[in-house]
């Protein structure tokens, strides 16, 4: 057996001289053919033996398949990149050697995968740097051309080492890493993408709302936890998506603008319905098409304005409060010394200083004036009570607040209100019920903000009907409220 290996091993060697261009010229047309049905060209392959060198035009976008194809040809042993393809100056990169994988530190590391730790660190100046640890040539390569097709190689620094590890297992995470690199230019201002312990990560400042969310979704597509994706925006660059204005007149608020999540928008109507009716609240709060990308500081201002929007209707005759996207604004008229110091308190509690200003005077005129229109409104919409009880009827709460809007808009104004019944019933027991229905239109006014000291309520009983008791309708129309209004 002996002399037959030594046979052909003498053979082989007196025959080497001819075939070795043979063979090399027939590697050569494979290799050609195998990398062109990967799609790569502008790559020249020439053989050393079995040793093949691969030399570039341009920097390879992905030089693992290159790797791969020219691997796959039987008989070739190792495959090496001159230094257009972007191989590393520091990692062998003709090293790789197809077979069984039982090279120096093959089995070394149990988990690989959990080994590898490459770091890609983008300046602000532009310039790039890799460091860290990869298994394999075929990883290192792969991580140095994303990062030279990015960002040129002029802009790339090397200073990557691999474990020369022959397996496979931690390419996967590899991969993963290298789809993230390839997101980072034009998108991240600065920045650093990892692998450390099994786990990608990324963390830096984006250039705008688009790349961020291109660079949140190329993360969570990579595979990367959402603890582990810190993405931020340069505040130079932040063009808020939240900016509301409310505005609050006739008992009535409105909400405008645009916000970055339906919680947030909820949280506005939610604030403005904890004091109004849903029906005195108009909604047109519309969703930006912009990821949350400020969500801190646009959560802080809605919260913000909900305890704005909150302190209105108790305090204000109108106001108006609002984000721009930057700072919270509030302007208004208030209801008494009292209200706007309470306001005032409120709106320091959250950073802002409102521009406030008192309601008007109001004169003999402006007096007469309210009171025409308060019985004027009672008249066409009395109120209406259960029978025998001051406990008024559905429906009531429109009157009183048309009612709160009209008293609210002048001070130095007095109103009595006044509580009459008609002539059937105790005399006395129709007294006690005119005052304690005249004292239920004062506390309901009170809840609607007007100032206790501006009212007064007085019951009459039946002592001056407007019309005789003579027909069940007049005795309707004595059963009433009504309104003296003084200038104080």
């Amino acid at each position: 057996m002996v002399a037959v290996v030594v046979t052909v091993a003498a053979g082989f060697a007196a025959g080497a001289v001819w075939a070795i261009p043979v063979i090399q010229r027939d590697l050569v047309g494979k290799a050609a053919d195998r990398i062109a049905a990967v799609g790569v060209s502008g790559v020249i392959v020439s053989f050393s033996g079995q040793d093949a060198t691969v030399t570039c035009t341009s920097p390879l976008k992905d030089l693992p398949a290159v790797k791969a194809a020219v691997l796959d040809i039987k008989g070739v042993r190792t495959v090496g990149f001159g230094n257009g393809c972007a191989t590393t100056t520091s990692t062998p990169t003709g090293s790789t050697t197809a077979g069984n994988g039982t090279g120096a530190g093959a089995n070394s590391v149990p988990d690989s995968a959990t080994t590898v730790t490459p770091v890609v660190n983008l300046a602000a100046d532009g310039k790039v740097t890799i460091s860290g640890r990869v298994d394999t040539a075929a990883q290192s390569d792969a991580i140095v051309a994303a990062a030279i097709t990015s960002f040129g190689s002029t802009n790339v620094t090397v200073a990557l080492t691999t474990n020369a590890q022959a397996g496979n297992q931690s390419d996967a995470i590899v991969n993963q890493f290298v789809s993230l690199i390839v997101v980072f230019a034009g998108r991240l201002k600065s920045g650093t993408a990892g692998v450390a312990g099994g786990k990608l990560s990324i963390k830096g400042v984006a250039n705008d709302s688009t790349a961020f969310s291109a660079l949140t979704i190329a993360a969570k597509n990579a595979g990367v936890a959402k603890a582990d994706i810190a993405l931020s925006l340069d505040a130079s660059e932040v063009i808020s998506a939240t900016k509301i204005t409310a505005v609050f007149a006739d008992n009535k608020m409105t909400i405008t603008g645009t916000v970055g999540t339906r919680e947030q928008k909820l949280a506005l109507f939610h604030a403005a319905n904890d004091v109004l009716s849903v029906r005195d609240v108009t909604d047109s709060v519309t969703l930006a098409d912009q990821p949350a990308a400020v969500a801190d500081a646009d959560q802080m201002a809605v919260e913000d304005l909900g305890v704005l929007i909150r302190a209105i209707p108790a305090n204000l005759l109108s106001g108006e409060v609002g984000y721009n996207g930057t700072d919270l604004r509030a302007t208004g008229v208030y209801l008494n010394e009292e209200s706007k110091l309470v306001f005032e308190a409120v709106a320091k509690g959250v950073g802002v200083r409102p521009t406030l200003t008192a309601r008007p005077d109001g004169g003999q005129s402006e007096a007469a004036s309210m009171q025409q229109q308060l019985n004027d409104y009672a008249a066409a919409n009395p109120f209406l009570f259960t029978s025998n009880t001051p406990d008024l009827l559905g429906g009531s709460e429109t009157l009183l607040d048309r009612v709160a809007e009209i008293t609210k808009e002048f001070k130095g104004t007095f109103i009595e209100v006044q509580g009459h019944t008609d002539n059937e019933g105790d005399a006395i027991r129709n007294l006690n019920l005119s005052q304690a229905r005249a004292d239920v239109i004062v506390y309901e006014l009170v809840k609607r903000g007007i100032p206790p000291e501006q009212l007064f309520a007085r019951g009459y009983g039946e002592t001056r009907p407007k019309v005789p008791n003579d027909t069940a309708a007049n005795r309707a129309i004595n059963r009433r409220v009504e309104f003296v209004v003084t200038a104080g």
